[in-house]
C-alpha cells in the first residue's frame, strides 16, 4: 500500500524515487563517517534554527493534509 503510494506521488512528480543512492549523509545508511566530519555535521546542525515542538507538529499537520490530498 506504501510503495504504490509513493510510485503514485513519483508519477505525479510530486517526489523522485533515487534507487542508487551515492547520497553522503551522516543520516543514511552506509560508509562509517570521520570523526572530523562528524563533528562539523554536529556543529552545523546545532548552528541551524530550531523551531518547538508544538511548531512542528502543527507545520507536520499542514504536511499530512497537503500529502493526503495528493494520494487520493
Amino acid at each position: 500500500m506504501a510503495l504504490k503510494t509513493l510510485h503514485k506521488l513519483e508519477e505525479k512528480n510530486f517526489i523522485k524515487i533515487v534507487e542508487d543512492s551515492d547520497l553522503d549523509s551522516p543520516a543514511l545508511p552506509g560508509r562509517p563517517l570521520p570523526l572530523k566530519a562528524f563533528k562539523q555535521w554536529i556543529n552545523e546542525t546545532e548552528a541551524d534554527d530550531t523551531l518547538s515542538l508544538k511548531e512542528g507538529r502543527k507545520k507536520w499537520a499542514v504536511k499530512r493534509k497537503q500529502l493526503q490530498k495528493l494520494t487520493r
